[in-house]
């Protein structure tokens, strides 16, 4: 009933989610030949100053142009779509879970629900997970097709497994905003603590000697492009031991947050 009543809550929204993401998509890729082009001739950024976007301008600028457009996916599949959208539908989502009960003074009702609090927070916790991981497969997904259209291709497997860390990320970022919904008491106050840690995250990637420190690191051209080309195998991103494993580190940090957050609701009052 309580999942239920969730999907009700963020159908809508999930919708929009979709279709934003995938509005995103189409004309990025469709409009890639002549945005190749344009990039061939253009001298305008070849003095960047900034490394990280050298890096981009280097891969989307390559003379292969296969090699070029897989980059270009990875800048505006994921590492725009993912950062930007993704990350902000988490937050979204995630910010009214248990504040919006506050808020609406249902929490007190919520928690004298005949099951746990362990279930409650399970049964409002999936069908968001649902409804933010599965639009980043089926819009990747839909990026193949696409891609057709203008005869290039972009490889399934490195598409699935991009998915896979994006989602990842996703899930820590709506995690962490559940933990704040719980321990929170407005969503104007959830939303300015997440909106404050992402932004500082963003400005500390933003600065080149701090970038390593930055989560946004774990989430960037330099990770997706090289993954979606196949130079990231599925053992590097989820083994620690041999590898970076980020995709594993980030879905350990979401269940870090999600044990949190279910020892705090434990303790919660209305």
């Amino acid at each position: 009933m309580i999942a239920g009543k969730t999907w009700r809550e963020v159908r809508w929204m999930a919708l929009a989610y979709l279709v934003i993401l995938e509005a995103l998509c189409v004309p990025v890729l469709l409009l890639w030949p002549d945005i190749y082009e344009d990039l061939q001739r253009s001298t305008l950024f070849k003095n960047l100053g900034i490394d990280f976007a050298k890096r981009i301008l280097q891969g989307v600028t390559d003379k292969d142009e296969q090699i070029a457009y897989t980059n270009w996916a990875a800048v505006m599949l994921f590492f725009r779509s993912t950062n930007l959208v993704c990350v902000a539908a988490a937050v979204l989502f995630g910010t009214g879970l248990f504040a919006r009960e506050r808020e609406n003074q249902t929490f007190e009702f919520l928690l004298s629900r005949p099951v746990g609090r362990g279930a409650i927070l399970w049964q409002k916790t999936w069908p968001t997970a649902l409804c933010l991981v599965l639009p980043i497969f089926l819009v990747n997904l839909s990026a193949i097709f696409w891609s057709r259209r203008i005869e290039l291709d972009l490889p399934l497997a490195e598409l699935l497994l991009g998915s896979a860390h994006a989602g990842a990320f996703v899930l820590f970022f709506l995690a962490a905003t559940t933990l704040l919904s719980v321990l929170l008491r407005t969503q104007a106050h959830v939303a300015a603590a997440i909106g404050a840690f992402a932004v500082l995250q963003i400005g500390v990637y933003l600065t080149q000697r701090l970038r390593p420190y930055s989560l946004f690191k774990l989430a960037d051209f330099e990770w997706y492009g090289p993954l979606l080309n196949g130079n990231v195998s599925a053992r590097q991103m989820f083994d620690p031991l041999h590898g970076p494993g980020y995709t594993t580190w980030l879905l350990l940090a979401a269940a870090a947050c999600y044990a949190l957050c279910l020892r705090a609701l434990r303790k919660a009052t209305p």
